[in-house]
């Protein structure tokens, strides 16, 4: 078939097409590409989480505390900080750690029902040590934070925020110190941010001088801490915390 030569104006015209067209034809391809590649998994809370967490609830909605007061939020460190009222005395302090839960779940239940409806003027948080353990990255540990603070922010613009360092806890978990200090340094960056969130190294402080975990502060082939590794924690935490909140304590009943 002989082919008829285009006027001059049409082929400048389906060039021009041609032109326009090739840019959205490469954005449709690299959307596809995008869209075939799956997004992170993330971690499901675990259902020992999930029946610790509506225990806790229950008893938090039975007996609510009085708005105004510090909640602490977190893992099975601060679970176990049975010593936290006294150790931050004269504050008043509610403490609902729940062991075995990871950053996330503090993001998405702790911070949304265990702190926000009962309008604390500060909120305590050790996360980050079961996230590292179970295979995280700090930046996932990060991001999750990141969602928390947000989402205390937006509710309660008051608040404040103090967030612990992660327990150097011996044996395996030891094996990831280089991610425990990534993750630290990255919280400590995102709580300089911001003039109402605080980091606090509890971390250094129960590394001895021989590098690994002080002995005499963990409970023998445990990850948990003794009463030794709280008095370190109160050691760390109570000249930050105390002074900062106690010029907003209400008296006592």
């Amino acid at each position: 078939m002989t082919r008829v030569p285009l006027p001059g104006s049409l082929r400048a015209l389906r060039l021009l097409s041609a032109l326009l067209l090739a840019p959205l034809a490469a954005l449709h391809a690299a959307d596809s590409v995008e869209s075939a590649t799956p997004a992170p998994a993330t971690k499901p809370t675990s259902a020992g989480v999930l029946a610790k967490y509506h225990k806790v609830l229950a008893a938090a909605k039975e007996a609510p505390p009085a708005p105004g007061g510090i909640i602490c939020i977190g893992s099975s460190h601060m679970e176990f900080w049975k010593s936290v009222a006294e150790d931050l005395a004269p504050l008043t302090i509610h403490n609902y750690g729940i062991g075995g839960s990871r950053m996330p779940d503090a993001a998405d239940l702790f911070v949304e029902h265990l702190a926000i409806p009962f309008k604390p003027r500060a909120v305590i948080l050790y996360e980050g040590s079961n996230d590292l353990s179970g295979g995280s990255t700090p930046e996932d540990v990060l991001a999750s934070f990141r969602k928390l603070h947000g989402k205390l922010h937006a509710a309660l613009p008051d608040a404040r925020l103090y967030v612990l360092g992660i327990v150097p806890s011996p044996g395996k978990r030891f094996e990831k110190i280089a991610d425990i200090r990534k993750t630290n340094a990255l919280l400590r960056t995102e709580c300089e941010a911001q003039p109402w969130m605080k980091f606090i190294d509890t971390t250094t402080p129960l590394i001895g001088s021989d590098g690994q975990p002080k002995t005499e502060c963990f409970i023998p082939g445990n990850i948990h801490m003794l009463p030794a590794g709280y008095a370190v924690w109160k050691s760390v935490i109570a000249p930050v915390v105390i002074p900062a909140e106690k010029p907003f304590e209400f008296p006592r009943p």
